[in-house]
């Protein structure tokens, strides 16, 4: 009896997944980003509760920590193990966060693991009976100052009192730091007239006849709605990204990197919890509403989050104070030029052109150091980018991949040098995508520019530089051919007298001011007392004749030296 009890317990093991066997009999600790109390609290502690069941867990225990607008908590999960016993939720109020780079940040919202999240989380502005308001507005044409309580700095809460009172140009002090229910109790007290927050937070409060929603973020039965009262491209920027936000509510979060088929057995479990009837009917009792996601789609959510224009990321810095950062996205490569110096790229739902500098942009292709004439169109990248700079000069291109291959009729953009002329010009060979390609210039169809002004064919040259558009196929005719005829040479003899960057940037003199050019890896030909060598040979007061194309930025075509 005891061997047929064994060798069934065994193979009901064998059977179980492989996941569900990881939490079986262990302790999940859920981490809540805020003090006991309050919304966030009680929709984690729920979740949590009927968890437990659902992943096999001998138990799931709560850890409240509080702090700094939720960066606390969310710092702390990120850099928990991602063995699937730690998991988290903290606030929405974190995309701004990362967007703004706020100091204290040590995550990213695009690396964690996301199991789902449990409702949306619509916004709205509740006013208290000792406000002495009857109507937002009433709000909106107070002459006195008056005062709002917010959740910590950094909060969603404290983020969007501050975006809402900068786009309808509200007279109010925002007082930070009240956690879970303490802003009601303000409110009670006569100590602030309102807050902004989730309306599902503020349900209790107004349904007990405390006070009343004066607008909301989003559509309502019998609320105002902000939209309305939005009458300028600022203010309407402003409500949108706070309505499309409001979508991410109550999130569950597991730290980077935890295995896919324990990620799985978290997203299966959680999901499994939103559609058990008696969760749904404690989260009911609770009023707490229920409008759930699984995690691949919240992934998904919350990258489109982090993705804004220039133009909105400089919205939201005026609002809350701060200075506008460099702005992280990730796109692909939609067009180049000017010898891939100027790549179009998404930043939200703009398009944006950003300059790549041939001495501070970092370029890494497939992991390894690049230049930027080996970007393509279609590669995947992680962009990194100063919109405060003119040119919206980029830091950092992390690029994926190899050139786009275009489909047939599909219009192409190639910059790169004419390597050949025949038929009277009409014939124009060129690099496309590492492959040397022939194309032919039309005497009446094709546009050919060289150096700003409209040219014939016969202006072309070998060695210039130059913009190809055309139709992808087996036979090519440009649309337009835009070139610059080839720089002057400059030849300088000289000490070298900096040396940065591994020695790829060395500084020299000429024309009487001192000037800094680039030591390419691959096209610059080094040689030193006669002999070629590695940049990482050169020294600090070496003699040399520099040879490099006149311009803006300088790279080396030549560095010929003598040592010391």
């Amino acid at each position: 009896m005891n061997r047929f009890l064994t060798t069934t317990i065994l193979a009901c093991a064998m059977a179980m997944p492989a996941a569900a066997q990881h939490f079986d009999g262990k302790t999940v600790t859920y981490i809540i980003a805020t003090n006991p109390g309050g919304n966030y609290d009680a929709y984690g502690r729920l979740i949590g509760r009927h968890l437990e069941g659902k992943l096999g867990a001998d138990k799931v225990i709560f850890k409240n920590l509080p702090g700094a607008g939720h960066i606390i908590g969310a710092n702390t999960l990120f850099a928990s193990d991602p063995d699937g016993y730690t998991i988290g939720t903290f606030n929405t109020g974190l995309i701004y966060a990362q967007i703004l780079q706020t100091e204290g940040v040590q995550f990213d919202l695009n690396e964690f693991s996301w199991v789902g999240k449990a409702a949306a989380d619509l916004r709205a502005v509740a006013l208290g009976n000792e406000a002495g308001m009857e109507s937002f507005e009433d709000l909106l044409n107070s002459e006195a100052t008056v005062n709002f309580a917010a959740s910590g700095v950094g909060s969603a809460s404290f983020n969007e009192t501050n975006m809402l009172a900068d786009a309808f140009d509200l007279n109010i002090n925002i007082i930070p730091g009240y956690q879970g229910n303490e802003g009601e109790m303000a409110m009670l007290r006569g100590e602030v007239v309102g807050q902004v927050g989730s309306k599902a937070s503020l349900q209790p409060f107004v349904d007990a006849g405390s006070g009343f929603f004066a607008l909301v973020v989003g559509e309502a039965e019998g609320i105002p709605s902000a939209i309305d009262y939005a009458t300028s491209d600022k203010a309407k920027s402003i409500v949108n990204l706070i309505n499309a936000n409001s979508n991410l509510g109550r999130l569950t979060a597991a730290p980077p990197g935890t295995p896919p088929e324990i990620l799985e057995e978290l997203r299966d479990a959680y999901m499994a919890v939103m559609e058990d009837p008696e969760f749904l009917a404690e989260a009911e009792k609770l009023g707490l509403p229920i409008e759930a996601a699984r995690g691949d789609e919240v992934a998904t959510l919350v990258q489109g989050a982090l993705q804004q224009s220039p133009e909105t990321v400089a919205i939201i810095s005026a609002a809350l104070n701060v200075e506008i950062p460099t702005i992280k996205v990730t796109s692909d490569i939609l067009a180049l030029n000017d010898r891939n110096k100027e790549v179009t790229f998404m930043s939200g739902d703009a398009e944006v052109m950003g300059e790549v500098s041939g001495s501070r942009t970092k370029v890494t292709i497939n992991g390894e150091a690049a230049e930027r004439d080996a970007l393509a169109v279609g590669m995947n990248c992680e962009i990194e980018f100063d919109p405060a700079h003119e040119a919206n000069e980029f830091k950092v291109l992390t690029c994926t991949g190899h050139a786009a291959m275009a489909d047939a009729g599909e219009t192409m953009m190639v910059s790169t040098a004419i390597t050949g002329l025949a038929d009277g010009n009409k014939q124009v060979t060129f690099d496309a995508m590492g492959t040397e390609t022939m194309g032919e210039v039309s005497g009446k169809r094709t546009a050919v520019m060289v150096d700003g002004a409209e040219a014939k064919r016969d202006d072309l040259a070998v060695g210039m530089m130059c913009d190809f558009a055309y139709e992808s196929g087996d036979e090519i005719e440009f649309k337009s051919v835009t070139c610059v005829s080839a720089a002057d040479v400059m030849m300088v003899s000289t000490e070298i007298m900096g040396l940065n960057d591994r020695n790829k940037e060395v500084t020299f003199m000429a024309d009487g001011g001192e000037m800094m050019g680039e030591v390419s890896g691959s096209r610059t030909m080094l040689m030193i007392d006669g002999a070629e060598a590695e940049r990482d040979a050169l020294a600090v007061g070496m003699m040399c004749d520099f040879e490099y194309e006149a311009g803006d930025e300088i790279e080396f075509k030549a560095v010929n030296c003598k040592s010391n």
